[in-house]
């Protein structure tokens, strides 16, 4: 009689959590007085008559097996907030099919197409894009039978090519050369999310319903309507964010720190940690404009950016890598055209070697 009535016991206890689980999972966020209701409700189901001592021992085991619970469907709404987007990091592991490692690729649904270098690349209110006067070359796949929920959208930029978006928000991004960026045709109505692997500067429409999130391998960005730059080479040892109006919020993805930047400051996240310092914001976002400012900066990391920047090889001797620079560089011109500016400000020369590297040495 008393193990029937323990099942019974037990039964009822299992239904009055599976209410709660189903309530909880109704919303990321678990309201304490819905919790203290179905905790009542819990208890009164237990059977009354039992000793002091049964229903304190029930009861522990109870807010344990509650606690245990609200802690796993909480870890569970964190993973699906940080992971279970359209828009994942995951993304960037799939290799994109090429039409030519030298031009620009955008890849919509199930066409490859071919852009001119400085395209403008417009979508409308529909998500829709015109490209007639954009296209090269395009390459279309047959349809899956199984179509996807968000039209994700894939921009390729090689090394010596630039293109500009706006998105279907009025959002404006230019990305730099040999970069990546991922992101809906349309947008969510709770969030717009991008993914980028490389360099953008960002103008972005404001929308307090939708933040923006700008995701890379090293951090997170979360704006309402700002301008700033994201810059997040896979092959540079930090990245970056310059802000230049606005505010935003960065999150590291390792230490999953928090940092709010104001405007003409930078924040650089590396192995060896964060550090954010004021900035003059001109040097980090005049690559839109075609300029290069040289503050304090040395050769070796001059032409390691002009090198993306033309996507061709430039490189200089050992003794020539640390010499210090200041000025600015017009970025329109051609690259010997640039080069020969460099080697004359500094008394330099430079030779292209067999393999057609441009090398800097001193005269």
């Amino acid at each position: 009689m008393v193990r029937k009535k323990t099942n019974i016991q037990k039964e009822s206890f299992f239904q009055a959590g599976q209410e709660l689980l189903q309530k909880v999972r109704k919303s990321e966020t678990v309201c304490d007085a819905d919790v203290r209701a179905s905790w009542k409700r819990l208890e009164a189901r237990l059977d009354r008559e039992r000793t002091r001592k049964l229903r304190i021992r029930y009861g522990w085991s109870a807010v344990a097996a509650s606690v245990a619970l609200l802690l796993a469907v909480g870890v569970g709404f964190w993973v699906t907030e940080r992971d279970d987007s359209a828009v994942s990091l995951s993304l960037l592991d799939k290799e994109v099919p090429a039409l030519n490692e030298n031009e620009v690729v955008l890849i919509a649904q199930n066409d490859r197409m071919q852009l001119k270098d400085e395209s403008s690349v417009v979508y409308g209110e529909d998500g829709q894009a015109d490209l007639k006067e954009q296209v090269v070359k395009k390459v279309s796949e047959p349809e899956t039978k199984k179509k996807e929920e968000t039209k994700i959208n894939q921009i390729v930029v090689p090394k010596g090519r630039k293109v500009d978006i706006t998105f279907s928000d009025g959002t404006k991004m230019y990305v730099n050369a040999g970069s990546r960026v991922i992101y809906p045709a349309l947008f969510a109505k709770d969030k717009r999310e991008i993914v980028v692997e490389g360099e953008v500067y960002l103008d972005v429409r404001k929308d307090p319903s939708r933040p923006f999130i700008v995701k890379t391998k090293e951090f997170e960005v979360k704006v309402l309507g700002t301008q700033f730059n994201v810059c997040a080479y896979e092959e540079d040892s930090e990245a970056s964010v310059v802000l230049v109006e606005g505010k935003v919020e960065v999150q590291t993805e390792t230490g999953n720190e928090k940092t709010t930047l104001a405007p003409n400051q930078l924040i650089a996240v590396s192995e060896g940690g964060t550090s954010v310092k004021e900035v003059d914001v001109f040097e980090y976002i005049c690559w839109k404009d075609n300029m290069m400012l040289l503050n304090n900066r040395t050769v070796g990391e001059v032409v390691e950016r002009l090198s993306r920047h033309y996507g061709r090889s430039i490189v200089c001797e050992a003794d020539v890598a640390n010499i210090p620079i200041s000025g600015k560089l017009d970025l329109r011109e051609e690259t010997e055209d640039v080069v020969n500016i460099l080697c004359q400000s500094l008394y330099l020369a430079y030779h292209i070697d067999e393999n057609n590297r441009i090398v800097l040495t001193k005269k």
